[in-house]
């Protein structure tokens, strides 16, 4: 299993870094292209978005799995060790829900998005790939979530 996840992990790392790479691409062409040879990159704005995706929804499920997500701790300082462990599993299992519900209504839209045949304006691209792409990373994210509260349940890790 943790083979499983290092090569997950590995591949949205991967992921992540060709989209970031992508997206500076991008965003130098169009720039030369507007500024020094006066031809803008067509449909650059929606390549722009769909990179962005991309690049934000990986992220989201890397900083879940890295467990680095801002964080508040107001409440955590007055409470002991189970306190806290108890407070972490709250907020993990709140998190995974509402991680959940956003992919399913992410899933909802894409599905509408899908009948309705809804493409970008300049390029024409279809848009539901780009809303499912988003509704299976919120998923995973909530998969991420509910492991990490599984791991807490059975005291694999400790609550910060």
């Amino acid at each position: 299993m943790n083979r499983a996840v290092s090569i997950a992990r590995s591949a949205l790392r991967l992921a992540a870094g060709i989209f970031l790479a992508a997206l500076a691409v991008l965003t130098m062409l169009d720039v030369l292209g507007r500024y020094v040879f006066g031809i803008p990159v067509r449909g650059a704005v929606e390549l722009t978005e769909a990179i962005m995706v991309g690049t934000i929804f990986t992220g989201i499920v890397l900083a879940t799995q890295a467990h680095q997500h801002v964080t508040v701790d107001l409440l955590a300082m007055k409470f002991g060790p189970r306190g806290r462990r108890i407070q972490l599993a709250f907020s993990l299992l709140l998190a995974c829900g509402v991680s959940i519900l956003l992919g399913v209504v992410t899933w909802t839209q894409a599905l509408a998005a899908l009948d309705f045949g809804d493409k970008t304006t300049m390029l024409g691209l279809p848009m539901a790939p780009q809303v499912f792409f988003m509704s299976a990373f919120l998923f995973l994210n909530g998969i991420v979530y509910a492991a990490q509260l599984w791991s807490l349940w059975t005291n694999r890790a400790q609550a910060a």
